[in-house]
């Protein structure tokens, strides 16, 4: 069975009566509408644009500790020499420019330059 989490919505009435449209059709209650729908928007891939813009929105505004990202370049680095830029950008979870304006202090701290799109060790 899958795990689910309980959570309370509030919807405009114009909304509302959209469900209730859709109750016996795409669920059995307006609980069940709703929870189709948040399933249909994660897993179809439509709105995968949207959905990335509103990350890296997060990861602008609430950057991760500083030393959660120290720690992820040292195990990054202990089993490679060479990434991907993106890869580096993805697995260490901040925005590009958020890199870009720290890497000159990475750079030194953990011997790392970029060339032609990897991140590298010296």
């Amino acid at each position: 069975m899958t795990e689910t989490t309980r959570t309370t919505v509030t919807l405009s009435k114009s909304s509302m009566n959209q469900v209730e449209e859709l109750v016996g059709v795409f669920g059995n209650s307006p609980a069940a509408v709703i929870s189709r729908i948040v399933e249909h928007f994660f897993d179809y891939g439509r709105f995968d644009d949207i959905l990335q813009r509103l990350r890296a929105k997060k990861r602008i505004l609430y950057p991760p500790d500083e030393s959660e990202i120290n720690k992820k370049i040292t195990n990054l680095f202990k089993g490679a020499n060479k990434i991907p830029l993106d890869d580096f950008i993805d697995f260490i979870n901040v925005d590009k420019m958020y890199v870009l304006d720290n890497f000159h202090i990475w750079s030194e701290k953990y011997n790392l330059k970029i060339i032609e799109n990897f991140v590298q060790k010296k």
